[in-house]
């Protein structure tokens, strides 16, 4: 074959080749102009997702100032207890816009507030509390009784998140009694609203109990019968002076030992009869006996008699 023919072969097959060797050198091209652009790579023109910023709840503080106290309801009896609370709350990166005391735990707020920090007082029925009994004592034992309740308080944002305290355990105790002498005592106002304005209204008989006085140290000395209003008289109200012919004056009471007043309920209620007993030997029947009853510690009723 002569040299040209083979020259134009040669031709034929290097022609299509050469598109290769074009492209290899454009790849080349893009990247050292990308090396060239600072060291850097050209960013990417696809969608960014922008991560969003966790919420962050309230921050709160709380406490009670001090303890229960007795509340008085219509009938001026006992029926609810309260105390004061104080609080305190803030929200980072928002504002507070629900927050206040849930009192009987059914996830809604019963004293709301708006203020950042400040104090209230709260009431909680004695109807809805937990009743609880336990015996304290060695020799003579008394049975406590109490209510309880626990409250708690809550703040939410406005992006919706809830800040709660801890739930706080509240107690009362409303009564004891004496298991060896079945005497109870009372913390609450078991008095309903009163009868008289003027105690001295309040009208008594005193008489003579059927228990012969002697020189021993356990007679029943006399018999005081409430003779007119309707509501209970609380004990705590009353005091009995007894003055025998053994002692000087003798103050006699529920709860006490030289002289008791016995057969008694947790209020004096109209037409009711109470007994006083010595415990001591304050009255023999040698000569009259007196017995006065004061109310408030004012004197409503005074009587001699002849015991025997």
């Amino acid at each position: 074959m002569r040299n040209d023919q083979i020259f134009v072969l040669l031709l034929v097959v290097l022609l299509p080749m050469s598109g290769c060797f074009d492209g290899g050198t454009a790849g080349v091209g893009e990247a050292e102009g990308a090396q060239d652009n600072g060291g850097e790579n050209t960013p990417s023109t696809g969608t960014s997702t922008t991560v969003a910023t966790p919420n962050l709840p309230p921050v709160i503080s709380v406490e009670t100032m001090g303890s229960l106290a007795n509340v008085e309801g219509s009938d001026c009896t006992t029926t609810a207890f309260e105390i004061e609370v104080r609080h305190a709350m803030t929200d980072w990166d928002g504002s507070i816009i629900s927050a206040g005391w849930d009192v009987n735990l059914d996830g809604v707020i019963d004293y709301p507030t708006n203020v950042s920090e400040g104090y209230m007082t709260v009431q909680i029925p004695m109807n809805t509390m937990v009743s609880r009994t336990a015996n304290q004592g060695s020799t003579t034992y008394y049975e406590y009784e109490y209510r309880e309740q626990s409250i708690v308080f809550g703040a939410q944002d406005d992006d919706g998140a809830w800040t709660s305290s801890e739930l706080i355990k509240l107690s009362k105790t409303i009564s004891y009694t004496n298991t060896n002498t079945g005497v109870e005592t009372s913390y609450l106002d078991l008095e309903p609203c009163h009868d008289f304005s003027d105690v001295t209204d309040y009208n008594f008989s005193i008489t003579d109990h059927s228990d012969i006085a002697s020189t021993g140290n356990a007679d029943y000395l006399v018999e005081i019968t409430r003779t007119n209003g309707q509501a209970g008289l609380d004990w705590s109200r009353v005091r009995i002076v007894f003055d025998g012919d053994n002692e000087g004056d003798e103050v006699c009471s529920v709860t006490g030992y030289r002289c008791k007043i016995v057969e008694t309920t947790p209020l004096w209620e109209a037409g009711a009869t109470i007994t006083l007993q010595e415990a001591h030997n304050l009255h023999s029947g040698q000569r009259d006996a007196q017995v006065e009853v004061f109310i408030d510690n004012i004197l409503v009723e005074s009587l001699t008699l002849d015991l025997q």
